[in-house]
């Protein structure tokens, strides 16, 4: 045999050694950083358990309770006194809450009248769920959109509404109206809002949409909807995005009648569709429908997409992907009790799709429709497995939204804080900025802006809303004010005093609201621009009243008559700022999406 030589032989077996620490250390590191030995990620394990928790409970929740209290979670409904306020829970709320065992609550002006007196409401309300069979806490909801629609005034920030905050293009603002707005609400014990609209506002005759949209734009809609939907959902509150498929290609009030959008899907797709998909994708919490018809997605005569399968199911459920909570808008609206009535309207929303039903004001009704989704179980016409899957989505959303650190949360407005936290200066700030930034100065052809009080210091303040707040914030400026609020009506008699006194003064400032319904009131801005005096026009809603006197001269754009719409105004109209909006809706033979402001001199 040969003889290998030595070096040959220590090299195998320094390679032998090699290849023995290699493995080792191979075999170490996997043992000690392996999934048996490898720290955990207790955030992740808290999660899944949280998850387990809350799934569980849905689970034993579901199996404990009565076909009765099942349908009842189903139920959002309101409370009235006649013609008196209801402040506190009066008998109608008790019954539905403990007899009825309704999910949800929804407030309106008629109860409210401070925010520590709705904290006190709201923990009587839960108080009561609590205490009643099923001891599940409600959805307690109000429509708080900003703007136009705010069902809390007082001692609350107003902000000035959507259309506004579609003229800043500032998404950040949208989201933080949306927190500041949230967390007010929440405070007080609110925890789900209607709000916000996504429809896209492209028909100036809409009679009930306007500056409730953001604009005209889908990508625009889309941009800030999202933003503040998000906002809200950070001062955790629900957010009930609507009315889908969409109300803003609409002529007709859904609250009085049966509106139409008659589009090919294609253009619905397009654009209605837009804001709405987008904002399922970003986990939107509720979406309310709209008791619209769309022969294009469902051609049966007359139905609105609130009762319809196909909207409800084909289009939001499968085609979008939509796995949330559906809640309708509320079935005492024209559009419904006109041509179904509450009662056969709540079934057919329920076989449509819908988890909840809101039914806002009559007792009568209420228990009817609750009574008849009951019988139509118990006759087959719709499963108690259908029940279930509603419920279960709305148990869900309760449990996921209400605490992240408890199973279901125990809903208390602290009373002795509240106004630590509603309406403070800091939050006032925020919605002057969102008025300040949407602020649009369309029209200055004479160029009479800025206003010195040195050489205009007597003005005449007149306008159907808000007018001494107007003068208020003038006079701030050093300017004396003549102060003359409008009428609902105005007859020849009172153009004419109106004019009168016009005269005395130096410049004069017109609140216009709504100039398409009033021709009054167009008729006295046309006399007062026949004066000769400057007169600057305040834009109090959409700036579509332009097209009913497209002869005004100066118009600013501030698309809203809340106080700080007015307090920015006023920073306008002295030059002590400069207005920054874009328009967000497009003005028929006028002014396109987009016109930016005119600067001043």
């Amino acid at each position: 045999m040969k003889i290998i030589p030595a070096f040959k032989r220590w090299g195998w077996l320094w390679v032998s050694v090699l290849l023995i620490v290699v493995f080792g250390v191979i075999y170490f590191i996997n043992f000690t950083s392996g999934p048996s030995s490898q720290p955990k990620d207790a955030s992740q394990d808290k999660m899944n358990e949280s998850s387990k928790q809350k799934d569980d409970w849905i689970d034993k929740t579901i199996d404990r309770m009565t076909l009765k209290e099942k349908v009842g979670q189903l139920f959002i409904v309101g409370f009235h006194n006649e013609e008196q306020p209801a402040y506190e829970m009066n008998q109608q709320a008790k019954r539905l809450i403990q007899q009825k065992h309704v999910g949800g609550i929804i407030l309106f002006d008629r109860n409210i009248s401070s925010p520590q007196q709705v904290g006190k409401l709201d923990n009587q309300l839960q108080e009561t769920a609590r205490a009643s069979s099923s001891g599940i806490p409600l959805f307690i909801s109000v429509d708080q959109e900003g703007g136009v629609v705010a069902r809390l005034k007082k001692g609350v920030t107003l902000f000035p509404g959507n259309m506004t905050l579609g003229a800043t293009r500032d998404e950040k603002l949208a989201y933080q109206s949306g927190k500041v707005m949230g967390q007010e609400l929440r405070a007080m014990g609110i925890n789900m809002n209607f709000a916000p609209s996504l429809d896209i506002n492209n028909r100036p005759s809409n009679p009930i949409i306007g500056v409730r949209s953001y604009g005209s734009d889908p990508a625009l809609v889309t941009t800030m909807g999202i933003a503040q939907m998000k906002g809200f959902q950070a001062g955790n509150v629900l957010s009930a995005i609507k009315h889908f498929p969409g109300h803003g290609n609409t002529s007709t009030d859904s609250h009085i009648g049966l509106p139409t959008v008659d589009q090919p899907y294609s253009r619905l797709d397009q654009v209605e569709l837009v804001p709405f998909k987008a904002a399922i994708k970003e986990g939107a919490d509720v979406i309310m429908s709209a008791h619209i018809t769309f022969p294009a997605i469902d051609s049966t005569p007359g139905l609105p997409g609130t009762l319809s399968k196909k909207v409800l199911t084909g289009l939001l459920r499968e085609r979008l992907g939509y796995q949330g909570v559906i809640v309708t808008d509320d079935m005492e609206m024209g559009a419904i009790v006109k041509n179904f009535g509450a009662a056969d309207a709540t079934v057919r929303a329920v076989k449509a799709g819908a988890d909840l039903i809101l039914i806002s004001h009559d007792l009568k009704r209420q228990e009817q429709s609750i009574d008849a989704v009951i019988d139509a179980v118990h006759k087959g016409t719709i499963s108690e497995k259908r029940i279930d899957a509603s419920l279960r989505r709305i148990l869900n959303l309760k449990a996921k939204r209400f605490d992240q650190n408890a199973i279901v949360y125990s809903p208390k407005a602290s009373i002795d804080e509240i106004n630590d936290q509603i309406g403070t200066s800091e939050n006032h700030q925020w919605a002057l900025q969102v008025a300040q930034k949407g602020s649009t100065l369309l029209r200055d052809k004479e160029h009479v802006l800025p206003l010195s009080p040195k050489k205009a210091h007597k003005l005449l303040v007149t306008s159907p809303l808000e007018t001494d707040t107007m003068a208020k914030a003038l006079r701030n400026k050093g300017f004396e004010t003549v102060v003359r609020p409008l009428t609902p009506k105005m007859e020849t008699t009172g153009i004419s005093e109106v004019v009168q006194q016009a005269k005395g003064v130096d410049a004069i400032i017109l609140g216009a609201f709504q100039w398409k319904g009033h021709p009054d009131r167009v008729q006295l801005a046309q006399a007062l621009q026949e004066t000769g005096k400057p007169v600057i026009v305040v834009g109090m809603d959409t700036p579509y009243d332009l097209m009913a006197m497209p002869e005004v001269k100066t118009y600013l754009a501030m698309y809203s008559f809340r106080p700080v719409a007015m307090e920015a105004a006023a920073e306008v109209i002295t030059g002590n700022i400069q207005a920054k909006g874009k328009l967000p809706v497009s003005i028929p033979d006028m002014y396109p999406v987009g016109t930016s402001s005119l600067p001043t001199k």
